[in-house]
């Protein structure tokens, strides 16, 4: 079965991939994508299902072929960590400044808020970081350094994949990794509690 999410944005590739091996049994899918958040955020969905995804890079798209219904090694994300489950705190960041006023302002306080989150006693399983948020994870090595550190602790990070790809950030990327629309539903929905700043 052959899925083509060529020109599809985000997260439509990963719906239809979802789709199409809920489909089936046991098998083999081939996903076609033409850009490299989609083929991160397919590649890593398939992974969290525990199944093998071998990925080869064509002329100007990228090829996934993704088995199911056979033994493979990969653990679901969910099971090799229990750590990112304990809390299931999720932190929401859509901006690189928190409140209005003063955008300077802004930037200072989020910064003095996300390296100040490892002296919680009860830290966040995931951050989420959307829009302009992107930039805390790429461009400002103050917020990157502290948000490696709480990564090191069992937080998941993740970037919009289609910010980073909006603001051309996506080479910048220097602590967790990428995401897309349905995993960051995923994570608000499953989580007990939504923290926005």
């Amino acid at each position: 079965m052959v899925v083509d999410a060529r020109g599809k944005a985000c997260p439509t590739p990963v719906i239809m991939t979802k789709k199409a091996l809920e489909s089936i049994k046991e098998g083999v899918i081939t996903v076609l994508v033409d850009n490299f958040a989609s083929k991160e955020n397919v590649s890593k969905f398939a992974a969290s299902q525990g199944l093998t995804c071998e990925i080869s890079e064509k002329d100007g798209y990228f090829e996934l072929v993704i088995a199911k219904g056979y033994t493979c090694d990969i653990v679901k994300n969910e099971e090799k960590d229990d750590s990112k489950s304990k809390s299931k705190i999720v932190l929401y960041v859509g901006s690189d400044a928190i409140g209005s006023g003063s955008d300077e302002l802004g930037k200072i306080l989020m910064k003095g808020f996300i390296e100040n989150i490892i002296n919680l006693e009860l830290m966040p399983s995931t951050i989420i970081f959307v829009n302009s948020g992107v930039f805390l994870t790429t461009k400002n090595d103050d917020t990157v350094k502290a948000l490696k550190e709480l990564e090191e602790k069992g937080v998941e990070i993740l970037s919009c994949g289609t910010c980073l790809t909006h603001f051309d950030l996506m080479n910048d990327l220097k602590v967790g990794e990428v995401t897309d629309a349905f995993k960051v539903m995923q994570r608000l929905f499953d989580a007990d509690k939504v923290i926005r700043l």
